[in-house]
């Protein structure tokens, strides 16, 4: 447990420099931190859960993850976008991811052909697919948190995830006796989810108020649920991909708690979906 506690204190510590060092100097070096913890979160996926040994592999996801996550973020690349209006920075910025998946994905099935002997099925399908959407996901970080208002985002973010998971375990170890997923999960019930849901929307009234967010504030309350139950599938998610492939964690980066998949799991879920309701301005 102080492992734990020292560990997570000493996250915090660096995270909240690296975030304020965004805002005072320049948001690149938050996009920077966030490439380089989505190279690390690919491998722990590939490596210590699918098995996958293959250096080419492993070296060519972990490029393209973080590539994924400047290409995305509006920071990266500001000088060659001003040459551009509004529309054209849309078009070339979804030209560039797509096109770099496009390279991705037919580099992956270059690495397939080349290891056919060794890889079974899963790595196959983890080596091609996997990176994609966790490229989208760990990007769609970094944009929201270098959004102008990327302080209340990401706090809310922490909302839908750690003050949901903290609610519900204290609720759930208080009164839980309806099992939620016990195959997978066994200590998670059913009391413990709600319990973490009313705790987070308890937060994002606190947090819209401390923001001065009061005119999104309903569309927030009522979105806290769906966010929060999407975070605990994430959880449910990565932990059934643990199970399977027979490991505790994702990685031992992070002393006390693992990988860093292991502590973005929710986060990942959720903030491409919180991405979304931004742009269109509904929280």
């Amino acid at each position: 447990m102080k492992t734990r506690i020292i560990s997570g204190v000493v996250m915090i510590i660096i995270t909240a420099a690296v975030i304020a060092a965004g805002m005072t100097v320049t948001p690149l070096i938050t996009t920077a931190f966030i490439a380089f913890i989505a190279a690390v979160g690919i491998y722990e996926l590939l490596h210590n859960a699918a098995g996958v040994k293959s250096k080419a592999a492993l070296i060519g996801a972990c490029t393209y993850v973080a590539l994924m996550v400047f290409a995305i973020d509006s920071s990266s690349g500001a000088k060659l976008q001003e040459a551009f209006d509004g529309t054209h920075r849309l078009y070339l910025k979804l030209t560039f991811t797509l096109a770099l998946s496009v390279i991705y994905f037919i580099y992956s099935a270059a690495v397939t052909l080349k290891n056919h002997n060794s890889f079974t099925l899963s790595h196959i399908a983890f080596v091609c697919a996997m990176p994609i959407p966790i490229a989208f996901a760990f990007s769609s970080l970094g944009v929201v948190i270098n959004h102008e208002h990327g302080l209340y985002y990401l706090f809310m973010l922490l909302n839908f995830s750690s003050v949901c998971d903290m609610g519900a375990y204290f609720v759930g170890s208080t009164i839980g006796k309806h099992k939620l997923c016990p195959n997978i999960s066994p200590h998670k019930t059913v009391e413990g989810s709600v319990g973490g849901i009313v705790s987070s929307i308890i937060v994002t009234f606190i947090l819209g108020f401390s923001f001065s967010f009061e005119k999104n504030l309903a569309n927030a309350v009522i979105l806290t649920i769906p966010f929060c139950i999407l975070g605990m599938i994430g959880d449910l998610f990565a932990s059934a991909i643990k199970r399977a492939a027979g490991i505790k964690d994702y990685g031992t980066i992070i002393p006390g708690h693992g990988g860093i998949l292991d502590r973005f799991d929710s986060i990942l879920m959720t903030a491409p979906l919180l991405y979304l309701f931004i742009a269109l301005g509904v929280i």
